[in-house]
């Protein structure tokens, strides 16, 4: 399970940077098309603003499995380690259910609902812009099944290359 981890989030780096170079790029062509050709290019803003919603759900979910989300752990912390892990499990499980109705759940109807909606400037399908919730919502539900597994080692410190939960 570790070595998937380790492709996923090699995996997610190179599509998070991709996204960051396209859109660095065309933003860069967006501004040199109107200040100096003086031709707007539409196209590129509505690609720019497609690539940023996948973009930030996935750099979201890369966050998440490397657990350098916002976190409040001084109070857990203070606890002892019976019940830090009570609240370690919950919180996970709390996640799991949230990201499964939400991110999947949710996300698969909007998808669904959006496919026959084409963007004016690209023609590229909306469902194709709303896929990016269920998508990054089963990255999210993987990391938190790698996270409930090291939950035990974590609180230990046993395990000093996963990141507190």
């Amino acid at each position: 399970m570790r070595k998937a981890k380790e492709m996923l989030d090699k995996v997610m780096l190179v599509l998070a940077g991709s996204a960051i170079i396209i859109m660095t790029l065309l933003s860069t062509w967006q501004v040199i098309a109107r200040y100096i050709l003086n031709n707007p290019s539409t196209m590129s803003e509505e690609v720019i603003r497609y690539l940023l919603i996948w973009f930030t759900l996935l750099a979201a979910a890369y966050v998440f499995g490397k657990n350098k989300h916002i976190a409040i752990l001084f109070i857990r912390e203070s606890m002892p380690k019976k019940i830090q892990v009570f609240l370690t499990y919950l919180s996970q499980i709390a996640v799991l259910l949230t990201v499964a109705v939400v991110f999947i759940y949710g996300g698969i109807k909007i998808t669904l609902l959006t496919i026959p909606q084409i963007a004016p400037a690209t023609g590229i399908s909306m469902g194709f812009v709303y896929a990016a919730l269920p998508v990054s919502g089963v990255i999210i539900l993987f990391y938190t099944f790698y996270n409930i597994m090291t939950i035990e080692r974590v609180v230990n410190k046993e395990d000093e290359d996963v990141s507190s939960l």
